[in-house]
């Protein structure tokens, strides 16, 4: 009896030529569910990716710790204790750069040539020339294309000195050949970031920065305490609780698309009884108990609900994992920029998919399809077969 139950209630749900209207509602219903479940888990994986991919770059280029003041002695001491670590000595400036192309504003950062190398995020996507020795100074694509500029070329730089003018104070200038060109990802590094050789300017700024960089050993805070620094949460901790506030009121806003769509599944499903009325009334005139019945209607809503699902979370995998030729798309189509990289810090949509996430959206999507496929099913029960036959 179970099986003709389960075969009848699947017939239901491709039986097209007897029961159009049910089809097309079912259809109709179970694209909503789809759309829903895709775009939460799309919308989730772009918010995971941009906050893991921030904080990478981020961290990739300050430093995990930042120690503002210190001496050579502490530092020495620190290294002993972490080895795998790299210490980053430099000295920042704000400084001036113009050619025939513009003007830019710019934090310049003043180290020896093997500290620069012991940056991460400069150098996975870096080119350099081998010939400048003295007067270098790397820069980003970004200010690169701005200026229209590239690797051997000539970049003046000008420094606020001590003398003071009516109109403000002289600037030094220095002229500095471009040893390489590096590709951070975030627009405000390659845009605003350089550096240069800190014989030339190490003087200008009184007390050097140390930037730490942790590698695979997690440094302990409490080595770090005779100095003054701050970690990377602490210089942007604005920054990571707007992130964490937006994916958490993304959340909420795309969770209720789903509940939307278990309405549809609802109001569909009690459509469906309806047009099934004579057939519930026959099955219970043969003999056949409430429970059947409901399972039958239960199953065949069910079954539907987890093919939604199924196919919702494997279009929103596949969206997550295509977002960014979806977007470059999008934009040629439109001729809009969809991701400006001047709001977004980064120069394309990332995208991470985090497990734990994938399973809360199942689950959740489970539940409200179950509820969904219950709550029609109490109509059933008020069917009254020997009332109706009469």
């Amino acid at each position: 009896m179970n099986n003709i139950l389960l075969k009848l209630s699947i017939s239901y749900i491709f039986n097209f030529k007897k029961d159009k209207a049910f089809s097309v509602s079912t259809i109709l219903s179970s694209l909503a569910l789809i759309l829903g479940i895709s775009i939460l888990i799309t919308v989730m994986s772009v918010m995971n990716g941009f906050r893991e991919e921030l904080i990478k770059s981020l961290s990739g280029i300050n430093g995990d710790f930042i120690i503002y003041e210190t001496n050579d002695q502490e530092i020495s001491k620190f290294q002993q204790t972490y080895p795998d670590a790299k210490i980053v000595k430099n000295y920042q400036q704000r400084v001036i750069t113009t050619n025939d192309r513009g003007i830019e504003g710019l934090l310049m950062k003043s180290m020896t040539i093997e500290d620069f190398y012991k940056i991460p995020r400069l150098n996975e996507n870096l080119f350099e020339i081998e010939n400048v020795t003295e007067s270098w100074v790397f820069i980003g694509t970004e200010l690169a294309r701005s200026l229209d500029v590239k690797a051997g070329d000539s970049l003046q730089i000008s420094i606020p000195g001590s003398s003071m003018t009516i109109l403000g104070p002289v600037l030094n200038s220095h002229v500095l050949i471009i040893k390489g060109i590096f590709n951070t990802g975030v627009y405000d590094y390659d845009k605003y970031f350089i550096y240069s050789n800190e014989n030339y300017f190490k003087d200008i700024s009184d007390y050097p920065v140390f930037e730490v960089y942790e590698g695979n050993t997690k440094v302990d805070s409490k080595d770090l305490s005779p100095m003054i620094y701050d970690t990377w949460s602490d210089q942007n901790q604005s920054l990571a609780q707007a992130l964490a506030t937006e994916k958490n009121v993304m959340f909420i806003i795309l969770f209720f698309i789903i509940l939307i769509s278990s309405f549809t599944i609802i109001s569909n499903q009690i459509f469906f009884i309806k047009e099934k009325y004579k057939d519930i009334v026959l099955l219970k005139s043969l003999g056949i108990s409430q429970m059947q019945i409901c399972s039958l209607f239960f199953i065949n809503s069910f079954l539907v609900s987890i093919f939604s699902i199924i196919l919702g979370t494997s279009l929103g995998l596949i969206l997550s994992i295509n977002i960014d030729s979806i977007e470059n798309f999008l934009s040629i189509l439109l001729n809009y920029e969809l991701w400006n990289n001047e709001i977004r810090y980064l120069a394309s949509m990332p995208y991470s998919i985090q497990i734990n996430d994938i399973i809360f959206i199942i689950s959740i999507s489970i539940t409200s399809a179950l509820i969904a496929s219950y709550i029609p099913i109490l109509r059933i029960l008020k069917i009254k077969p020997n009332l109706v036959l009469r």
